[in-house]
């Protein structure tokens, strides 16, 4: 599916709100599902997936066009060292929606964490769309953010 065709199907679903927070709420809709051994908790640009056995993960979603080959994370990078470096969390993950050049998750490293934070994990992450294509805004299907 492309970007395209993401913004267009948000738009059916509705015109109304503006498609970062329709992506939003999908993301924490899907994520929030499943609730087995974890809490889950949102605040205005963020879901926070708390774990009963491992640390805390920060899920940011974002309706931007990715291409794997031509990263422009400079703000998304800013924004979790500023996160890494004042709370507790560790994993950071950017969601996007998933499209023909961005399919795959990449793990970013950052020079300047590499001496502050002995463990951290950054990663962008594509998020399929394929089951709101397929069954409508409301489902139960997870992928690897509700495991």
């Amino acid at each position: 599916m492309s970007f395209n065709e993401s913004k267009q199907m948000f738009n059916r679903l509705d015109s109304k709100t503006h498609l970062s927070l329709q992506f939003f709420n999908f993301v924490f809709t899907k994520i929030s599902n499943k609730k087995l051994n974890r809490f889950v908790e949102k605040d205005d640009f963020s879901i926070t997936i708390i774990p009963l056995s491992h640390p805390p993960i920060k899920v940011i979603p974002l309706f931007k066009n990715m291409d794997k080959d031509n990263l422009a994370l400079q703000d998304e990078i800013d924004m979790a060292c500023d996160i890494l470096k004042n709370s507790d969390i560790k994993y950071i993950y950017f969601v996007y929606p998933k499209n023909e050049n961005f399919d795959k998750h990449i793990e970013i490293k950052v020079a300047k964490l590499q001496d502050t934070c002995s463990e951290y994990m950054i990663k962008v992450i594509p998020y399929s769309l394929n089951d709101l294509h397929k069954k409508g805004n409301k489902n139960g299907n997870c992928n690897i953010l509700c495991k």
